[in-house]
């Protein structure tokens, strides 16, 4: 049974009068309550479309199917990976010190998706560090490592799964460079480019004693087999291994173990968890430095989008249709606590919640109570509340909606419609040829809506091109033929 008041525009002498209308029974007949004779007869004139319109407008607006207490166990040090259903509260609990670095599994899906089928990880919660150097891997044989701690060291990103840190240093303006290698439009494989020089250690102490590994990623072959070698830093005891994206369907990653060499096969499949409870690197500023530090927090499944509630009364908060949902990974992240030094019970912010969204009508808020963590245990408590049937407003994962290029065949000029389903600070429009040079780039600042430019190519010779269209970091590439 539902009940709902319902101020009504029907004038009576005295005024508007609130009408309680309640829901029963399988076939959902309304009955009004509180109403005077001169209302119950204008009701029942009403068209009982417009009776149904505003039961739908109060089914629809939320139900409440209680709330959960629960808690996660990680072992001292944040040892383990927790990943969470929200929906059946299932643990699935792997070690998270076992591998140092991880390749995507998932296949591409042009032009949008391509990013989340190159991206490789380093486990740089677990102090594993990356650094590119300059040598290219055709000059394996004679790489020299003087200096290598100079040298670009990059992290995950804590934003998206589809960017690690071997994805870092891409030509953000190339749709063809993947940071660690390039596509090759011929053999339709992202081949590497540059030597890696992978450093491990066990101890979050930058000092401690490190283990050097050689790495050269070779290729993504047909956007089915990962093959890749490593090997001492002086060249001793190479290794080649190669992962088939097939052997690991329904998951991110392939993990690997550089001194074991082993790939590891620890994640659970991808639609039977929402968030994970793990520890990576982000950027945390403490005693007034601002740093890349290890934290233990909570990342979303890629299928999940989630809200973040920051007011008094967040444990509270009812969701309704102002919410705006974002795929950030790491929507929730570590800091609904307080990073402190002492160990044992660290504060919890009481002004924290979080709405998060799995398929078409499952909404769950979720809010911490207790976060412990000494040398001989660590655990995190948190509510969950599951709502049905709430709307939103989601963001799209990507502000670039559509886009149309014509004509094409082109011979001076190609014209470029785009609409855009949010106002984009920087939109990046470059001219590649097939070889991935980039041949010219145009900035446009602060566009939104709908979004016409037009591109000179009566320089260009005759040949296939393409046009790649960036909007604050989402990529989109489209082939023209040039006459």
């Amino acid at each position: 049974m539902l009940e709902k008041s319902y101020a009504c525009n029907l004038q009576e002498n005295q005024g508007c009068q609130k009408i309680v209308i309640i829901i029963k029974g399988d076939n959902c007949q309304p009955e009004f309550l509180n109403t005077s004779p001169y209302f119950a007869s204008q009701l029942h004139h009403i068209e009982m479309k417009k009776i149904l319109l505003i039961i739908s407008v109060f089914l629809i607006k939320i139900s409440v199917f209680g709330q959960t207490a629960d808690s996660v166990t990680m072992l001292p040090g944040t040892a383990l990976d927790v990943y969470y259903n929200l929906t059946t509260g299932h643990k699935d609990t792997v070690r998270n010190n076992n591998w140092h670095i991880a390749f995507a599994v998932r296949k591409a899906q042009p032009p949008m998706k391509t990013m989340q089928a190159a991206t490789i990880l380093v486990n740089d919660g677990r102090s594993v560090e990356l650094y590119k150097s300059n040598t290219l891997i055709s000059d394996w044989n004679t790489f020299d490592t003087t200096g290598w701690n100079k040298w670009p060291h990059t992290y995950n990103s804590d934003t998206s799964w589809d960017v690690g840190a071997f994805n870092q240093d891409r030509n953000m303006t190339n749709p063809f460079d993947y940071g660690w290698g390039q596509y090759n439009m011929t053999t339709k494989d992202v081949t590497g480019t540059n030597i890696w020089v992978v450093a491990i250690t066990t101890s979050p102490d930058p000092s401690a004693p490190k283990t050097l590994k050689k790495l050269a990623i070779h290729r993504i072959a047909y956007d089915t087999m990962w093959v890749f070698t490593f090997s001492n830093i002086n060249g001793t005891d190479s290794t080649t291994l190669t992962i088939k994206k097939s052997d690991f369907g329904n998951k991110l990653f392939a993990y690997v173990n550089l001194l074991s060499k082993t790939v590891i096969d620890r994640e659970p499949a991808l639609n039977t968890w929402d968030v994970v409870f793990t520890r990576y690197k982000s950027l945390v500023t403490l005693f007034g430095q601002t740093l890349m530090y290890p934290v233990m927090g909570v990342m979303q499944n890629p299928t999940v989008v989630s809200a973040k509630v920051e007011q008094p009364n967040a444990r509270t908060f009812t969701p309704d249709t102002t919410l705006k949902l974002t795929p950030k990974i790491s929507q929730i992240g570590w800091d609904w606590k307080v990073i402190t030094v002492t160990p044992g019970a660290w504060p919890v912010r009481d002004s924290l919640s979080y709405i998060l969204k799995k398929g078409d009508n499952q909404y769950y808020k979720i809010y911490f109570t207790e976060y412990y963590a000494d040398q001989t245990k660590q655990f995190i408590k948190f509510n969950t509340t599951f709502y049905s049937m709430l709307t939103g407003t989601d963001e799209i994962s990507t502000s670039l909606k559509s886009t149309k290029v014509y004509p094409n065949p082109a011979t001076d000029k190609v014209n470029l419609d785009l609409n855009l389903s949010v106002s984009v600070n920087n939109l990046t429009i470059s001219l590649i040829d097939i070889t991935g040079r980039v041949i010219s780039t145009e900035n446009l600042k602060n566009v939104a809506g709908s979004v016409s430019h037009e591109v000179n190519v009566s320089q260009l010779h005759s040949g296939i091109y393409f046009i790649s269209v960036e909007a604050d970091g989402v990529r989109t590439a489209q082939k023209i033929v040039i006459n």
